[in-house]
């Protein structure tokens, strides 16, 4: 017996050690199989403007695509010289090459080796001279090349020749004004200076320094109460700069005392200004204030997470019982799970220990897809990479966090060779994630399905362009047509299913968007149908119609006698636009709006986003939870990354027919990028209101604001239509088009063209082989001016059929020629304003190849 009981003693502890070592060695294997995100390894090369280090470039460990990478800008002189310094970070520096290329990337100019340099204490400063094969006033890709541990890594900015007589655009002075500007905003008693540049009125908002511009008060603009401890030295980056206008930005920290406590915050300063020989005019200001937040026990208490000055419109998804979150603040990704008591810092580039230049550069955006009841999350990551494996690539990252493991791990990357902006903004578009472990996401107008499980990807709809097609609030429904607008498909992608909707015969259908999840179209007979006054098609719409993902119809709206041009759907509201049709004019005629209100009211999030106003402070923006935070007993945790063997990419790319492909326009505005826009007037549009640049697939100009001479008309055109005989006998729209052609030395028969029933849009693309004709109605006088400024007539129609042509301008005029009247005449700009905005705006120009 005794015997029995000691065998089975012996038999449990043997037990009880092999479960311990089976444990240990289990322990040991998770450590071995997770590890923290490698650091940050590329140097940092910067250009020198005088006495300032500016336009800091970070590395690519590709090559990208030159069409792409906008970047910064800087002006060289008379004798093409560039001076630049290197940050190391203890990188071995083996050979430093720079290329000069053609602004869309087709062509090299020059490569050479850089052999005039220094190095000391881990900086290399440096010069090099441009060769004298670059033209003038012209801008360049500049590509500087870093041999490194045998790798070769490259940086990318815009380089112009400027030449003698330009002065390099007068850069130094533009640095010069926006850095005093700043540095004055934290000197109350010098701060009177300011006024003279500021434009407060009642545009300006008084009530948060998360956002401050040109019309707030100069107590908004000099920090209000706020108690500025100290900031950075301010890193300069020219984005833009002209003849006249430069678009300079200033990025800093600025840390404030808030009783004893320290708070951290992200500043961001951008600039428009104009040079003239008197003085600098500040054409507009931004700044914006985002706080470092870092999970402190300081900044969560019993029911809230306090984000001090943010934004409001911040990115945060809860499960579906609300107790769990995730959100977005300053660049990091956060999860707070309710049920365990746990915060995690899931990612971000910076941290305590990895804070400088590479990691804190803001050029990638992180998007929540779903938080589950678990609190485990899934994430995209997308722009440029500061660290870890896919350092220095761009791209989509698409990760899961385990909160039970506290570990993270990728299920794809897929890789870019397009500017970290652009890519971002694709994400923006599309990104979805089902419960099949499939991810969606736009790319250049194609919507592809990615596996997560073994990284395969399809192509699943191809080559939507503007207005085809529309994506619902969650990502989850894409509804689209082709050109014949016969029926409209609508897909699924929780299950991946296609449904259609025909249009009955007769008929046409056109999406409008979604409210929520469901579809909303319109329904167009094609009688109905009738031209503009620039020879497009007007669909009015004799219903509209709101539809569920289920196939079933929620309302149908059909006014009698009445037809919709437009619609504007937010959040539960859609808004109409529309008009009647007059046989007399034989045109549409604007009648009263209407509305449709959804009986559904938007779900709120049980955590909910609020802004609390505080004296000093003016406003913070809280996380309100929906249970009580034990923030005594708060976890706070920061996940390990899951290693594995092999790769997880999806090049997507190598899939990418560039055959008839649509011409993309990408707008960059104060600061960043708005988007890109396959319709013209739209991206000219939204940079004029920005204010900012339009430029298209090339990396060509197509619009710009500002920097417009004093004067300026086109002789040649007018010219020729002083020479023209019979001019008021002909019908104007092919007067209009005879100028155009024959300015750029063609002569066609306009007249018979237009009575084959050409639109002027056709004509002109059929005539122009080596141009870019711009459809930019709707668009303001003001941005035409862009293309009078360089000689480029803008043809613009009545809506009484009267077509002229704008041909010039000065501070008080424009210079129209009127077929009808035989004229060429000044008209006055508050005048030619009215004008063309009581006709719609309907204008039409061109920008030639180069």
């Amino acid at each position: 017996m005794r015997k029995s009981i000691i065998k089975f003693i012996y038999i449990v502890a043997v037990f009880i050690v092999s479960l311990i070592v089976i444990s240990n060695m289990s322990n040991q294997e998770s450590v071995d199989m997770t590890a923290d995100m490698q650091i940050a390894t590329f140097p940092i090369v910067s250009l020198k403007n005088g006495t300032n280090q500016v336009n800091s470039m970070h590395g690519y460990a590709s090559e990208m695509d030159c069409n792409y990478m906008r970047g910064a800008i800087l002006p060289t002189s008379d004798d093409r010289k560039l001076n630049f310094v290197i940050d190391t970070y203890n990188n071995s520096i083996d050979k430093i090459t720079f290329e000069v290329r053609q602004i869309d990337g087709s062509s090299l100019v020059e490569s050479t080796e850089i052999t005039d340099y220094s190095e000391k204490n881990g900086t290399i400063s440096g010069k090099f001279q441009l060769k004298e094969l670059i033209d003038q006033n012209k801008e360049y890709i500049l590509v500087m090349l870093l041999e490194t541990n045998g790798n070769t890594i490259r940086y990318y900015s815009r380089v112009v020749w400027t030449g003698e007589d330009d002065e390099r655009y007068y850069v130094d002075e533009h640095i010069d004004f926006v850095k005093n500007f700043s540095e004055t905003t934290f000197d109350k008693d010098a701060s009177d200076e300011l006024t003279k540049y500021l434009e407060s009125n009642s545009e300006g908002d008084n009530t948060s320094f998360a956002k401050v511009n040109i019309h707030s008060s100069l107590s908004q603009v000099t920090w209000g109460d706020l108690t500025i401890k100290s900031h950075t030295e301010p890193e300069i980056t020219v984005t833009d700069i002209h003849s006249q206008t430069a678009i300079i930005e200033l990025d800093y920290r600025v840390t404030i005392l808030n009783d004893s406590d320290e708070e951290e915050y992200f500043v961001k300063e951008v600039y428009r200004t104009r040079y003239t020989s008197d003085r600098i005019y500040l054409l507009n200001y931004e700044r914006t204030m985002e706080y470092i937040f870092d999970a402190e026990s300081k900044d969560i208490t019993s029911t809230l997470i306090n984000l001090h000055i943010s934004d409001t419109e911040m990115d945060i998804v809860e499960n579906d019982s609300g107790t769990a979150f995730a959100f977005v603040s300053s660049d990091r990704l956060f999860v707070y799970n309710g049920t365990e008591d746990k915060m995690a810092l899931l990612f971000g580039f910076y941290d305590d220990d990895n804070y400088d230049e590479r990691t804190l550069w803001r050029k990638n955006k992180t998007r929540i897809l779903s938080v589950d009841e678990g609190g485990n999350v899934s994430f995209v990551v997308s722009g440029y990479m500061n660290r870890g494996i896919y350092e220095g690539r761009v791209g989509t990252a698409v990760y899961s966090y385990n909160s039970t493991i506290n570990t993270i791990e990728e299920m794809a990357f897929i890789p870019s060779t397009r500017s970290p902006e652009v890519q971002m903004a694709y994400i923006e578009d599309l990104a979805y994630v089902n419960g099949s472990d499939t991810f969606f996401m736009s790319y250049e107008g194609d919507v592809y399905s990615i596996s997560l499980v073994d990284q395969t990807y399809n192509r699943i709809i191809e080559n939507m362009v503007a207005g085809s097609y529309r994506i619902s609030e969650s990502n989850s429904v894409i509804a689209w047509q082709d050109s014949d607008m016969t029926s409209l498909k609508v897909m699924n992608l929780t299950t991946q299913t296609v449904s259609e909707i025909q249009s009955d015969e007769g008929d046409y259908i056109k999406i409008l968007g979604f409210m929520g999840e469901d579809i909303v179209y319109g329904l167009v007979h094609q009688q109905d149908i009738h031209e503009d006054q620039m020879g497009n098609p007007v669909y009015a719409m004799y219903s509209l119609i709101i539809r569920d993902t289920d196939g079933n119809i929620l309302e149908e709206y059909s006014p009698n006698g009445i037809y919709i041009l437009s619609v504007t759907i937010s959040d539960n509201q859609i808004k109409m636009s529309r008009v009647t049709w007059d046989e007399e004019s034989s045109t549409y005629v604007a009648t009263y709006d209407d509305q449709i209100m959804s009986t559904l009211e938007a779900e709120s999030g049980k955590n909910t986003v609020t802004v609390v106003t505080l004296d000093i402070y003016e406003s913070i923006v809280e996380i309100v939870a929906k249970n009580d935070i034990s923030n005594k007993k708060l976890i706070v945790q920061t996940p390990d990354f899951t290693m594995y063997e092999g790769s997880k990419e999806a090049d997507i790319e190598a899939d990418i027919s560039q055959e008839n492909k649509n011409i993309y326009y990408y707008v960059y505005g104060l600061g960043k990028m708005e988007g890109y826009f396959i319709d013209e007037a739209e991206a000219v549009q939204v940079a004029y209101d920005s204010p900012g640049v339009v430029v298209d697939n090339s990396n060509k100009y197509i619009y710009y604001k500002g920097n417009l001479l004093t004067s300026n008309q086109n002789m040649t055109i007018t010219k020729l239509a002083q020479s023209m005989d019979n001019m008021t006998e002909e019908n104007s729209i092919a007067v209009c088009l005879d100028l155009m052609l024959q300015y750029e030395g063609l002569n066609r028969d306009t007249q018979a063209l237009l009575d084959e029933g050409n639109s002027i849009i056709e004509i002109l693309e059929s005539s122009f082989q080596n141009a870019q004709i711009l459809d930019l109605d709707g668009c303001p006088l003001e941005a035409m001016l862009y293309y009078v400024n360089q000689d480029i007539p803008v043809l613009a129609r009545l809506n009484n059929g009267k077509t002229v042509l704008i041909v010039g301008f000065n501070s008080l005029n424009t210079v129209l020629i009127d077929p009808e009247q035989g004229t060429i005449y000044k008209y006055g700009m508050k005048d030619s304003k009215a004008l063309f905005e009581e006709n719609g705006n309907h204008f039409i120009t061109y920008i030639m190849e180069d």
